[in-house]
């Protein structure tokens, strides 16, 4: 098995000594650099082609870098490094491709385990994280609506899940927006976060889209759920 190679940002010295400390004696990962600034993350990620990039210095207001990421290493999956997250920012950064949401006190432990999740194209984010992303009141679903939220869990495509239920897929599109406005959810994402929270299995990992978001009224909050929400993102 190859090891996982890394590329770190952070513009903060404790921070980089931390970082080499951590990841420079895991066995399993190849920290390639810590950058100290954007343009030489940049730089870095054209001539590494790292597999996962942790990227600390993106403010809000500047997701247009995470395109440029991608641009220069496009095999790469970025996880955006940050005290917290807006809603509306993970929103926009889960559409545009990334896969880990890691908080600047993460434990070793998550901070490892969001690196080997990221890395195989799957959804990572610490629960309190997730707290913007679910609403806070009971919702009752009917059966049909539960096994609809799911299918969508297990990352089933509208026409997919259509041949699942042995419905039509405009139908699976009409529950879906009845869905959004009863749980409280804006899109698949949070309804699958949804599914994934009342579900309650283990291990917490479920499948669920990022894509084509489908405005379903404006999100409540629900409590988030302790663990780590892991999930693949996968499209509409």
């Amino acid at each position: 098995m190859s090891m996982l190679s890394v590329l770190v940002s952070t513009d903060e010295p404790l921070v980089e000594i931390g970082v080499k400390a951590l990841l420079g004696s895991d066995p399993e990962i190849n920290l390639l650099e810590v950058c100290r600034s954007h343009p030489e993350l940049l730089q870095a990620a054209s001539r590494s082609q790292p597999d996962v990039i942790v990227c600390g210095l993106i403010r809000e207001t500047e997701l247009n870098g995470i395109r440029e990421l991608q641009m220069m290493a496009r095999s790469a999956h970025i996880v955006m490094w940050a005290r917290e997250v807006s809603t509306e920012v993970a929103h926009q950064a889960v559409e545009m491709g990334v896969r880990g949401f890691l908080s600047t006190t993460a434990t070793p432990e998550h901070f490892r385990e969001c690196l080997q999740i990221a890395a195989r194209g799957e959804l990572w984010m610490e629960s309190s994280l997730t707290m913007n992303l679910l609403n806070n009141r009971p919702v009752s679903l009917s059966k049909r609506q539960s096994e609809l939220v799911g299918l969508l869990t297990q990352g089933l495509k509208n026409k997919e899940i259509a041949s699942a239920l042995g419905i039509s897929e405009g139908t699976v599109k009409a529950y879906l927006t009845t869905l959004y406005e009863k749980v409280g959810a804006r899109d698949r994402f949070e309804l699958a976060l949804f599914g994934f929270e009342e579900s309650g299995r283990a291990p917490r990992k479920c499948q669920c889209c990022g894509d084509n978001p489908l405005s379903g009224g404006p999100a409540r909050r629900r409590p988030a759920p302790r663990g780590v929400v892991k999930a693949s993102v996968m499209g509409a």
